[in-house]
């Protein structure tokens, strides 16, 4: 017997495609897999349309607004990174007793074992809202993993007619063993125009595939960098482009995960925080990773990340040194990052670790 027939995800939307990119990730699996009943509430809608594909694949999309109508709570209501909901949702919640969680931000830090799946007790509402932490290992919720991504990436990789036929059909051009394929997302604090220079005299050609939220295309040139600039794609065919390109800069949370999926070398552009939490977390994550690289190739990765966060707005010779000799050793980050994506498909999925914990919780009441 299904236990858990219906959940709502509220999702605040706050830098523009991370937060809505996890939601909407998690309410698509939990719907075509699983076979639930999801609804999705968001408070921006605009931003929302770059990444929910018109075929919402079931789930039903809402607008979040002040004076949301909301009636009946679903069996699983998920407060998406401490979004605060409405006092109408609470109680809808109360009346129906649904388990309330908090699915907060993934992080690689030792602390988030010891708070993931910690109740909170709310005594005037009888309710318990539980602090849901994604991570990297066991002890941790796991990360949004489909159970055919790897099948459909590794069937991709394996058809290089495939590939050229979804690059041309996106504004990419075909596979050039000549040439080094970049893809690039970042905040505007990377060091975009250092790293561009760089690699203007590199001993082989580059192609940097930029995606943009206008559906523009053009096509710089740089010395032997080509620069494309292509229109924003799907979260499918985001994923395409990592697995078709020999090294990813992301950013924020949900092209972070991918990125880690596609099994290629990547480099992280983490949002800005204050004090410079942000490099606690950096810093953490390339911890947990750093074993599954050799240790010439993992210094090499360690000081890119870096440089793309922290160092990098000014253009030193050092730091031109750092993009080439990592670029020299591509094939040692290639093999640590595949590494890497084994031992994440490994773990349990956050979307079944979270159905899991709900069902225990629905038990007990």
């Amino acid at each position: 017997m299904n236990l858990i027939k219906s959940i709502d995800i509220f999702c605040a939307v706050v830098d523009h495609f991370g937060d809505i990119g996890v939601c909407w990730r998690l309410s698509r699996q939990l719907a075509v897999e699983h076979k639930i009943s999801v609804r999705l509430f968001v408070d921006d809608l605009e931003s929302a349309k770059a990444i929910i594909p018109e075929d919402r694949c079931g789930v039903e999309v809402s607008y979040w607004a002040k004076c949301l109508d909301y009636q009946a709570a679903a069996d699983v209501v998920i407060e998406a990174f401490g979004c605060h909901l409405p006092d109408q949702v609470v109680a809808a919640m109360c009346a129906k007793r649904s388990v309330w969680i908090d699915l907060e931000y993934l992080s690689a830090e030792d602390w988030v074992k010891t708070c993931h799946a910690i109740p909170s007790y709310h005594p005037s509402t009888g309710l318990t809202k539980t602090l849901f932490f994604p991570g990297f290992e066991m002890g941790t919720g796991g990360v949004i993993r489909e159970n055919d991504v790897i099948l459909y990436r590794n069937a991709f990789l394996g058809d290089r007619k495939g590939q050229d036929f979804w690059r041309t059909s996106h504004s990419v051009p075909e596979i050039s063993d000549n040439c080094l394929d970049i893809s690039l997302f970042s905040y505007q604090t990377a060091p975009v125009g250092q790293f561009i220079e760089s690699l203007k005299n590199f001993d082989q050609p580059v192609r940097i595939f930029r995606p943009g939220r206008e559906a523009r295309q053009s096509v710089e040139r740089v010395g032997s960098v080509e620069i494309y600039d292509i229109p924003f794609l799907s979260q499918v065919d985001y994923d395409y482009l990592l697995w078709t390109c020999d090294l990813n800069f992301v950013r924020g949370e949900d092209s972070f995960v991918r990125a880690q999926l596609a099994g290629k070398p990547f480099v992280w552009n983490i949002y800005v925080q204050d004090e410079g939490a942000h490099l606690v977390k950096l810093s953490a994550f390339l911890q947990k990773i750093s074993c599954f690289y050799d240790e010439i190739s993992f210094e090499r990765l360690a000081n890119l990340h870096d440089l793309w966060n922290e160092g990098g707005q000014i253009l030193t010779k050092q730091g031109q040194d750092t993009w080439v000799k990592a670029l020299h050793s591509l094939p040692g980050l290639k093999s640590g990052a595949r590494n890497w994506s084994d031992y994440l498909c490994d773990q349990v999925d956050l979307s079944t670790q979270l159905l899991e914990f709900a069902k225990v919780q629905i038990t007990r009441t």
